[in-house]
């Protein structure tokens, strides 16, 4: 047929079929499903689809306490607790774990990993000289001078930062120029206009988790608890608790003019539940000292008690095995 040939039209009265002719009663039906939400043709790039053949890596966690591991790397936890209970002498107990490796049992895991790690501190609440203090105390706490400059714990203080969305803007910037492999956000309630703005919070939530994720970094943000409540603020502590992998609660307690803190984790995800521990803090400089209240460790285990408990509960354990696994043999099998 010539270019210039002319097409036949059908028959006066017969219409020309439109693309809902052309459709299979399935697809007609498929598009008019929920179909203001406008999600027919939506392309799903090949990435997000899993790839089976993929191989299990086992997840890497920045600490642990007495053996039980936490602060996943690549993801999101919360710090929590009522305003001033405690939650800053926590952070100065982590920092000097990463830094120096271990503080009382808290443990830095990654030392094979990341034998060098970086710490970022974003605070976003405390005036000028309290984060000074904060950060003596982590200082004398690692046995360095309290002025030698470091590039492997750095600080940034956005509290007279205006508005919420420059400080979110800095804390992007500061990650980028640090690069840690740790984040402190000193608190996460300071980057969002609107605690209880639910879109907000939960874009804010996964933003953090992309943070996370981009850098392959531990995330730790602190969010407060309501006052005389063990609810985390707002809508932006709904959001957190679905999504972040461990929650911290620091309270404290005061009987006859002395503090004890105490720290429960109260969500873990993808590991088992870290134990309880207490601390004090001793008025021995300017910033005080953290101390933690070790507690006795059940008695020595018998060898031949532990293969016994092993031998008898092998099948409740998928091999290869955490240490946690093997730990739980131990306890249910041996009653300790």
């Amino acid at each position: 047929m010539s270019d210039n040939a002319k097409i036949p039209l059908p028959p006066i009265g017969v219409e020309m079929p439109g693309e809902a002719d052309m459709m299979s009663k399935s697809e007609l039906q498929a598009r008019e499903f929920l179909k203001g939400d406008e999600w027919f043709g939506t392309a799903i790039p090949d990435d997000k689809w899993l790839d089976f053949t993929e191989d299990y890596i086992k997840p890497n966690f920045a600490l642990s306490f007495r053996g039980r591991s936490f602060a996943r790397i690549g993801d999101v936890q919360i710090v929590s607790g009522q305003a001033g209970h405690g939650k800053s002498m926590l952070f100065s107990q982590i920092i000097t774990a990463i830094l120096k490796g271990e503080f009382g049992e808290l443990k830095y895991e990654l030392s094979d990993m990341i034998p060098r790690p970086v710490v970022l501190l974003i605070d976003t609440e405390q005036s000028k000289d309290d984060v000074i203090a904060g950060k003596n105390r982590v200082m004398d706490l690692c046995g360095y001078g309290l002025t030698e400059p470091r590039d492997d714990f750095r600080v940034i203080m956005l509290r007279e930062t205006e508005t919420a969305l420059d400080r979110w803007r800095m804390t992007l910037q500061a990650i980028y120029e640090v690069k840690p492999n740790i984040i402190i956000l000193d608190g996460l309630l300071d980057v969002v206009n609107d605690f209880n703005e639910q879109q907000e919070c939960a874009e804010m939530i996964y933003k953090c988790m992309q943070v996370a994720t981009h850098y392959k970094a531990a995330m730790m943000c602190v969010l407060h608890q309501n006052p005389q409540s063990a609810k985390l603020t707002g809508h932006l502590g709904s959001a957190a608790m679905r999504k972040v992998t461990d929650i911290l609660v620091v309270s404290k307690d005061k009987k006859n003019g002395d503090a004890i803190f105490s720290v429960e984790e109260i969500k873990a995800r993808g590991h088992q539940d870290i134990e309880d521990w207490q601390f004090r803090v001793l008025p021995v400089s300017l910033w005080g000292r953290p101390e933690q209240i070790i507690s006795a460790k059940p008695d020595d285990i018998a060898i031949e008690d532990i293969r016994k408990w092993l031998q008898d509960g092998q099948n409740d354990i998928e091999w290869p095995a955490y240490e946690s696994a093997i730990k739980n043999v131990i306890k249910a099998r041996g009653n300790v």
